[in-house]
């Protein structure tokens, strides 16, 4: 059964338990207390990483379109969009949109229990945090109540502040600072620089984010980050005068 098969039929939702469980039990039309897993554990293997990371992003992103108070046409696209739900599943699909569209201000539990998930995964938390700013851009401007939104998903999820800092920097500094975009000081050795460009292309590496059960519409923002860090450690060398 694909992802949004299960979705649809709820036994994903049971699985997982926790928030996410119990919001897709209410979906599904099931009673809360008879979710079996409060645990927030899931199911081994690829493709229940990949329902968990789905429907996680899905409940964010609605509570994401609704933090500045207004969910924009050009969001819930823009969602769409990167997800390629099927013609036969968006309608169920958006009963989860918007079943968790309705207040913004429960989101902590969700990002905290996302984070747990992927404690020790953590390449995967920087991608959902990605694509939540892919969104919020998707109407022409990242909202002040949007960004702290945000923010507050990586804290929820454990993110360093660097960590966070190094995607934000990508969406919100007019003018980019390449350190900061690959997470490292201003007074770091060239060692130390290169040994974090290492460590960020190994993360990012499509190959290894689809052996952690990444989706493919993760990987492919993933991509657009990974450019970018080469490109900032291509300047710094530059800036550097390093071969």
């Amino acid at each position: 059964m694909s992802i949004w098969g299960k979705l649809l039929a709820g036994t994903f939702g049971f699985a997982l338990g926790g928030p996410i469980g119990a919001l897709l039990g209410v979906i599904a039309g099931h009673s809360v207390d008879k979710i079996r897993s409060q645990s927030g554990t899931y199911q081994d293997g690829i493709q229940s990483t990949q329902e968990v990371i789905t429907v996680g992003v899905i409940i964010l992103a609605a509570k994401l379109a609704k933090a500045d108070g207004q969910v924009t046409a050009d969001e819930v696209s823009a969602f769409k969009e990167k997800f390629q739900i099927p013609p036969n599943f968006q309608s169920d699909v958006g009963k989860i949109f918007n079943e968790a569209k309705k207040s913004s201000d429960d989101y902590h539990q969700y990002a905290q229990q996302l984070g747990m998930i992927f404690r020790n995964q953590t390449q995967v938390l920087e991608q959902i945090i990605n694509l939540l700013f892919y969104i919020a851009e998707a109407d022409g401007e990242i909202s002040k109540p949007e960004i702290q939104f945000i923010e507050g998903c990586a804290k929820y999820f454990g993110l360093q502040r660097n960590q966070y800092e190094s995607i934000q920097s990508l969406w919100l500094d007019k003018q980019v600072n390449p350190y900061k975009i690959l997470g490292v000081e201003k007074e770091a050795t060239n060692e130390e620089i290169r040994k974090k460009w290492i460590q960020l292309s190994k993360e990012l590496h499509p190959d290894q984010l689809r052996a952690q059960g990444v989706p493919q519409e993760l990987i492919i923002k993933s991509e657009d980050r990974l450019s970018e860090i080469n490109q900032a450690y291509d300047k710094i060398k530059s800036l550097r005068k390093i071969n």
